[in-house]
């Protein structure tokens, strides 16, 4: 390389040996000599570099070469309404699914017409309420408030009437068998107050008296069309067993002889039809 000053500026001769060939001249009008640096730079890189490299020494250097396919261009992503973009949104700051709480309990409300036979000492009908509350498992509690008049019994001029306030309390386990159909099985477990109205005898004396019974029951419901399992109708059966019985008889004052009135049940069955309201629909 070869530099002379000329009128004005500069000239800068660049020769290259075997075994490359080339020679470049450079001249430079400026007294100063500024820029002859940058074009003596540039011409020098053009002269060494392989003759398949890229005219831009620079962006050569930088960027290696590969023989992979170039990836496409990544598209832009909108930001979302809060200025971020989807891509860098922490997984914290994403909104949560919202999902409903799967109800795990039913509570239910209901009311039925009730009979019996060997409930008390004569056929009784009368009316019940009860609440009851349902795991969905099938697991539940039941209980049953009642009400129950019986058929007067005469003997000996006189008569005596049974009337009964009970309460029934029941551990239950309920089926699903198909569609709003269910089946129910309960042990329930009965105590009240049974009261006897004597009426027609000398000496009449009404009182009341305990009433206790187990009855293991089975019941069938079904939900009403056009509400679901929401509004159901069912029908119990249940074999009545007294734990306590009780008799009413009458003492004759010239014998002193105890004639039976009301006999003594020991074994019954109850039957009750009705609607229950439920608040889910298992």
């Amino acid at each position: 390389m070869t530099i002379r000053p000329l009128s004005p500026g500069h000239e800068a001769v660049l020769t290259l040996l075997p075994p490359r060939h080339g020679e470049r001249v450079i001249r430079e009008e400026d007294e100063d000599c500024r820029g002859l640096a940058d074009a003596l730079g540039l011409a020098f890189v053009m002269l060494v570099a392989p003759p398949d490299a890229s005219t831009e020494p620079t962006q050569a250097r930088a960027t290696p070469k590969t023989d992979a396919t170039p990836a496409p261009p990544t598209p832009a992503v909108a930001p979302d309404a809060k200025g971020r973009e989807p891509g860098n949104t922490p997984m914290t700051e994403r909104e949560p699914e919202t999902r409903a709480a799967p109800q795990r309990f039913r509570a239910g409300l209901g009311a039925s017409f009730v009979g019996g036979l060997g409930v008390l000492s004569e056929p009784a009908l009368g009316a019940a309420g009860e609440v009851e509350l349902f795991h969905e498992r099938g697991f539940g509690f039941s209980l049953q408030g009642l009400r129950l008049w019986a058929l007067p019994t005469e003997a000996q001029g006189g008569s005596v009437q049974l009337t009964l306030w009970g309460l029934l309390l029941a551990p239950c386990y309920r089926l699903r068998l198909a569609g709003t159909a269910r089946f129910d099985a309960c042990l329930r477990f009965g105590l009240g107050s049974q009261h006897a109205n004597v009426a027609g005898f000398q000496a009449a004396e009404s009182g009341n008296y305990p009433w206790q019974v187990l009855v293991p029951s089975l019941g069938y419901r079904h939900g009403l069309p056009g509400f679901g399992e929401r509004l159901s109708g069912f029908l119990r059966v249940g074999l009545v067993a007294q734990l306590r019985p009780q008799s009413f008889s009458l003492r004759r004052e010239d014998t002193g002889e105890n004639v039976p009135i009301a006999g003594a049940p020991t074994f019954g069955i109850m039957a009750d039809i009705g609607l229950v309201f439920g608040t889910g629909p298992f």
